[in-house]
């Protein structure tokens, strides 16, 4: 029932007003988000790094202290989310999204026999968040732009708004879908696109760019200028500039036409500009770090050849860039779901500490009595063995002896030579 549901739910008293304030959340353009991603080959690279390391990392779902379906929810994220796509191409749709358009939506379809149910991604940009007064949000209109979609699916939810016409929107219920947002400092039911503090960057790439390649497409010559001691008449002039235009046109693609200096005259260097500097190659390559920085993506990660600090910035790239993200997935999954989850961190090898290392500190942990053997296994990812002992802590005793006291200490005696020592 509604209103005992209102009873039991805390409700935010200002929420009617927030709803009011904001509005509809409609999605932003991101033409400019996705030709940069297309076209610029550092953002191109940088973002499929980080899609690459997100989609690797597994999440790990609690199934001892979980109160919501968390054997079903394991196999969603980790093994099939629909009967249609593998694991990695539905992640990296989703983490896609979440970099060009600031959020991912996935639509929870439970309706299936068994129980099973399905997750499937709805385009990011078409989807628009509508507030509830009451609670936080109703649902989500998904409606591709310039397209009029039949509900072709069966969902069965086609609704019109009576301020706009929305009759082809299909409207998800706010259950139905799960919402992972990235951060925006104007609005609290869409995130921002990751590519948005890079568009002043982005533009002065462009510029960049068109301008090296209008300044090598004239051949990198900024002009001609011809000269001649004899005094020519204006025939001439025209006639010279005409055969010089008409056999190195080809040459001089969009160059300007040449000027003629005759009867002794001279011409001062009016530029100090050298071929070099015009090359832009350091400005260019600063941008390209700027950008890789910005998306959380070191940049000796983006070069070739061996570099002495590549472990530690990879350790930085999965602390500061990755396990972020796929926090912010953890969280909304555990949020629908009831369940803990989290992303394994032990499947990180960037993080995960030398071999030897690690085995040693699991070894001392044992022999100290700090956690059993079974444990242990587990930290190094070992099946449990069936053994009584291991399920046990071992109590550390003293078989060395008292560098004070031999009599106290050593070798626990034996039965044997207790009866040995009493004859004597």
């Amino acid at each position: 029932m509604a209103w005992l549901d209102n009873i039991l739910t805390k409700l935010n008293p200002a929420q009617p007003s927030i709803a009011a304030s904001q509005g509809e959340s409609a999605p932003e353009n991101i033409v400019d988000f996705r030709t940069a991603y297309d076209d610029i080959d550092v953002v191109h690279r940088s973002i499929d790094i980080i899609i690459n390391a997100l989609v690797e990392v597994p999440f790990l779902i609690d199934h001892t202290i979980s109160r919501g379906p968390s054997k079903k929810l394991d196999v969603l994220l980790n093994k099939t989310p629909n009967p249609f796509e593998d694991r990695a191409r539905f992640f990296r749709r989703a983490f896609l999204d979440f970099f060009l358009d600031g959020n991912t939506f996935i639509l929870y379809d439970k309706d299936l026999p068994k129980g099973e149910g399905s997750f499937y991604i709805l385009p990011a940009n078409d989807v628009t968040v509508v507030p509830d007064t009451k609670t936080f949000i109703a649902g989500y209109e998904f409606q591709p732009l310039a397209v009029n979609p039949a509900d072709v699916f069966g969902f069965g939810r086609m609704t019109p708004d009576p301020v706009k016409d929305k009759t082809s929107a299909i409207f998800f219920e706010a259950d139905q879908v799960i919402h992972i947002k990235n951060d925006s400092s104007d609005d609290i039911y869409r995130g921002d696109s990751r590519l948005k503090n890079l568009d002043r960057i982005i533009n002065l790439y462009y510029h960049l760019i068109s301008f090296q390649q209008q300044f090598f497409k004239n051949n990198a010559v900024p002009g001609f200028v011809l000269r001649t001691d004899n005094v020519l008449s204006q025939k001439i002039k025209q006639r010279l500039l005409e055969e010089w235009s008409q056999n190195y046109n080809s040459l001089f693609s969009g160059a300007k036409r040449p000027a003629i200096l005759d009867g002794g005259l001279k011409v001062d260097p009016f530029s100090q500009v050298n071929f070099q500097q015009l090359d832009f190659e350091q400005a260019v390559d600063r941008i390209q770090q700027d950008m890789a920085k910005a998306l959380g993506v070191p940049f000796v990660l983006l070069k070739a050849g061996n570099n002495a600090n590549i472990a530690p910035n990879q350790s930085m790239f999965y602390t500061h860039t990755v396990l972020p993200i796929l926090q912010q997935f953890a969280s909304a999954f555990a949020h629908r779901f009831d369940v803990t989850v989290q992303p394994d961190k032990q499947s990180i090898t960037a993080l995960r500490p030398d071999t030897r290392s690690e085995a040693l500190f699991y070894s001392t942990l044992v022999n100290t009595g700090i956690i059993t053997a079974n444990e242990a296994r587990e930290g190094l990812r070992f099946d449990k063995i069936d053994d009584d002992e291991c399920n046990h802590i071992r109590i550390p005793q003293n078989i060395a002896g008292s560098a004070v006291n031999p009599a106290q200490g050593g070798r626990p005696p034996s039965s044997g030579s207790q009866s040995e020592s009493g004859n004597v």
